[in-house]
């Protein structure tokens, strides 16, 4: 059965539309409390890549408009390097469209507003797309919320990965293609182009995710080699537009995965951590409002990606509407999409409660095993890592498909993270589960009333599986420290903070936007090649060497974080007291700028989540400092 024989319904006036629009708006403010309260002058989620973002909002405002320069190189970060954005995620589908903003009330409303857009946005996309499969209003509102406020967005959210928000464009992604291929022509071919470059360009991530999973569903549907020309021609033109779009941005981060730039040597271990366990998908939301405290202690996630929970009413909507519409093409090939995104998200090898799986074996058959693993790893691979740190004595880790993706896939290694595939599975439940709602609430046709009430509730229901508010990580105050207001009085030199690792948060670029001092240092997906191999000088800090280095980069002010070293700080500060290359200018007390946090605190420090180690782990004395503030001579 065609798309187009689906059970129709008429286009909604435009009034309903706005009023629909609306209503995600109200139902965004709503989820996202209390975000509402400080568009402001704060940023959901504790101190970290959130600030980052924030920081990328000022600063396309501020090379585009005030140097009028190319903001995809930032001289002022990694300074005297420099730092190619393209190194990170631009996310030019958020920092862009969301300049007029900037411009107008700051980069903090900016990046509060595409936040929330991206709500609304989720949500009414797969609500027209559900429209137009031939659901009523009221299904596709269940369908959109089980997409808009799955807890895969609120943990992102928190995490301030900004360019992982960008979710709104999938579903006009896949009506385009599923257009695309009922009627195949240029035209079609361009909205999905369009829609595809909406989509890589918030996330590189989503780039690779949707071209492949988009690439899958076209063929699947359209059938391309049994359709003829007009089906290539439409595809071409899709191809075409995308790459006119994506190109500005996709062609530097190329150039420097060509030249070595975006790699690390990474071992499988690091590979393997990012995997999904199948639990996660069905693990209760960790972070909702009522019982989310003892969801959190009862399993440990890696709460900022992990969080791939499709909802007990959406999963079991969506059995219900794929049962019911199983005969549809759209639903059968969609559905096998979204199960085979959730086997990439399982990663590389079969994980439970964040850590891999062993299974013991004689130590013969470990042996093989390992033998077989190093020359698949290291010999065959296009991509090839360290296999030895995932090696146990007497036992084995049970692989999954996404070994072989990440081993043999162009442009693979440079994606880390595998739980974020389960989006794709979202969405496809998100769908079906609108679909199951549509085919229960036909059934109840012609009782005066009750369908409507039926909807509201499943409705309601899907919401409170998924209600995290008052957000349960927290809120950060977009603010300067004393320091940075004190830089800003000062010339115009660059500057470090020491212990180095304390710049490796996406908040140590924030009071760039404060003092706009260059920075000797720098955050980012990756950091340039030959600022890694410069800052190798510093390891001996604060030697004579360290400091004759940090003279050769011109830097002027040394910040020096006196609790962050802890019991290491009085004689440090002995040194530097009796260092005649350094003049001591004063100290600053960091102020407070992280509240509301009811859950954070509960999940253990870990390195895979570095956030949780500033909130009650080893490094909290990275968020509330003492500064000692130096001038090198």
């Amino acid at each position: 059965m065609a798309l187009t024989q689906m059970p129709h319904i008429r286009e909604g006036s435009w009034a309903r539309e706005a009023g629909v629009f609306l209503l995600w708006a109200l139902l965004a403010l709503t989820m996202t409390w209390p975000l509402p309260r400080h568009l402001g002058d704060a940023v959901l989620g504790p101190p970290g890549d959130n600030l980052e973002y924030v920081w990328k909002m000022w600063w396309f405002k501020h090379s585009l408009l005030e140097r009028r320069a190319s903001p995809f190189f930032n001289p002022d970060v990694f300074y005297p390097i420099g730092y190619p954005l393209a190194l990170s995620e631009t996310t030019l589908a958020h920092t862009l469209l969301g300049l007029p903003l900037t411009v107008l009330w700051g980069e903090t409303v900016a990046y509060n507003f595409v936040i929330l857009f991206s709500f609304v946005l989720s949500g009414y996309g797969l609500y027209r797309l559900l429209c137009a499969l031939g659901a009523r209003p009221l299904a596709a509102l269940v369908g959109g919320a089980a997409f808009a406020f799955c807890p895969y967005r609120f943990a992102h959210l928190g995490a301030g990965h900004l360019p992982l928000m960008g979710t709104g464009w999938v579903p006009f992604l896949f009506l385009a293609l599923e257009r695309l291929a009922q009627a195949p022509s240029w035209r079609r071919g361009v909205a999905v182009g369009t829609f595809y470059a909406l989509t890589a360009l918030s996330s590189w991530y989503y780039a690779l995710m949707f071209g492949l999973f988009g690439a899958l569903f076209w063929l699947a549907r359209a059938r391309p080699w049994c359709t003829g020309r007009l089906a290539w021609q439409g595809a071409l033109a899709a191809v075409l537009t995308a790459f006119l779009l994506i190109a500005p941005a996709a062609l530097p981060m190329l150039k420097l995965y060509v030249g070595g730039q975006t790699r690390y040597d990474y071992s499988l271990s690091y590979v393997d951590r990012w995997s999904a366990s199948p639990v996660d998908f069905v693990y209760p939301n960790a972070m909702h409002s009522w019982w989310g405290a003892a969801l959190t202690r009862g399993y440990y996630q890696n709460i900022h990606e992990n969080m791939v929970y499709l909802g007990i009413i959406a999963m079991a909507l969506a059995i219900w509407g794929f049962m019911g519409y199983r005969a549809v093409p759209f639903v059968r090939v969609l559905a096998l999409v979204g199960a085979l995104a959730l086997v990439l998200a399982l990663g590389t090898t079969l994980h439970l409660a964040g850590e891999p799986v062993y299974v013991r074996v004689p130590e013969r058959v470990e042996e093989l095993f390992a033998r077989g693993m190093y020359v698949l790893t290291g010999k065959l691979a296009l991509n090839r890592v360290r296999f030895g740190a995932l090696r146990r004595p007497g036992a084995i880790v049970l692989p999954l498909p996404g070994l072989l993706a990440y081993l043999f896939m162009p442009f693979m290694d440079a994606m880390r993270v595998w739980a974020r595939f389960g989006l794709v599975t979202m969405f496809a439940v998100a769908v079906l589960a609108g679909l199951g709602a549509e085919s229960l609430l036909a059934r109840l046709d012609g009782r005066a009333g009750f369908g409507h009430l039926a909807g509201v509730g499943l409705l309601a229901l899907v919401l409170l599986d998924f209600c995290v508010a008052p957000y349960p990580y927290g809120y950060t105050k977009t603010m300067g420290q004393p320091v940075d207001e004190w830089l800003a009085q000062q010339p115009r030199a660059p500057v470090i903070q020491f212990p180095l690792a304390k710049t490796w948060y996406g908040w140590a670029l924030y009071p760039n936007c404060i003092h706009e001092q260059p920075l000797a240092y720098g955050y980012g997906t990756f950091v340039p090649a030959a600022y890694r191999q410069a800052v190798e000088a510093l390891a001996s800090w604060p030697s004579e060497e360290a400091l004759e280095c940090l003279r050769h980069w011109g830097v002027r002010y040394i910040l020096v974080g006196a609790r962050s070293y802890g019991a290491r700080w009085p004689a440090l500060q002995r040194e530097l007291e009796a260092n005649q290359g350094l003049i001591f200018q004063g100290v600053f007390r960091d102020r407070p700028r992280f509240y509301g946090d009811r859950l954070l605190y509960l999940v253990p420090p870990a390195d895979t989540v570095p956030v949780t180690e500033l909130i009650n782990g080893p490094l909290t004395a990275y968020l509330r400092d003492e500064i000692y503030a130096y001038v090198l001579r």
